[in-house]
């Protein structure tokens, strides 16, 4: 009786259509200030999860996967920052697939590698970002990114929730802007979205 139970939820297992994977690699304290984006979303969501986790939920997902964390052109960083959780070594997985890719620079390893989906270009997400890419600070400068990077969040939640075609994601963001400050603009104009395959 106990082997058929098994046998059964392995069936239901491989025929379970995920609606969308979400991997959220936790570094630092603006990392989280997107948790919002699956907020209230029908998701598988992992946050700091073991590679082989990573690498399964990836081979399962059909459809969507949404990369959040700090990253460069080469990748998205692990919650350490001192090496890579995606990589070159994961492009295979991800292709034919829907990736939205939130993390400094994504857009470039989106391009390198011809993936398709979203992805930010290098995004202002804490004060030190704000001074690398030759911004001044401000006051409130802190509490004004972390509100910003929220609406940023909430923005993304809506256009999934909607079931937007990612084609349309960097048009419909910029157009959303309604703040003065520069840094917002900054992270907005450069987005990248592609057609879907």
């Amino acid at each position: 009786m106990v082997s058929i139970f098994i046998v059964i939820f392995v069936l239901r297992k491989n025929k379970a259509n995920i609606i969308m994977l979400v991997i959220h690699i936790i570094s630092t304290e603006d990392t989280n200030d997107f948790s919002g984006i699956y907020d209230g979303l029908d998701a598988t969501i992992l946050i700091n999860p073991s590679t082989r986790i990573a690498r399964e939920a990836i081979v399962d997902e059909q459809d969507t996967i949404v990369l959040i964390g700090h990253g460069t052109d080469y990748g998205l960083l692990n919650k350490n920052l001192n090496g890579y959780f995606i990589d070159s070594g994961w492009v295979n997985l991800l292709r034919n697939k829907t990736i939205i890719g939130i993390w400094c620079n994504a857009s470039n390893f989106a391009d390198r590698y011809d993936l398709t989906g979203f992805f930010t270009s290098m995004f202002i997400s804490n004060a030190q970002e704000l001074i690398d890419c030759g911004f001044q600070t401000f006051d409130n400068c802190d509490e004004v990114i972390r509100i910003q990077n929220q609406i940023f969040a909430s923005r993304i939640n809506q256009l999934l929730s909607t079931n937007t075609p990612s084609k349309d994601w960097a048009t419909i963001l910029f157009d959303s802007l309604d703040n003065e400050e520069r840094f917002v603009y900054y992270n907005y104009e450069a987005m990248y979205s592609t057609e879907e395959r």
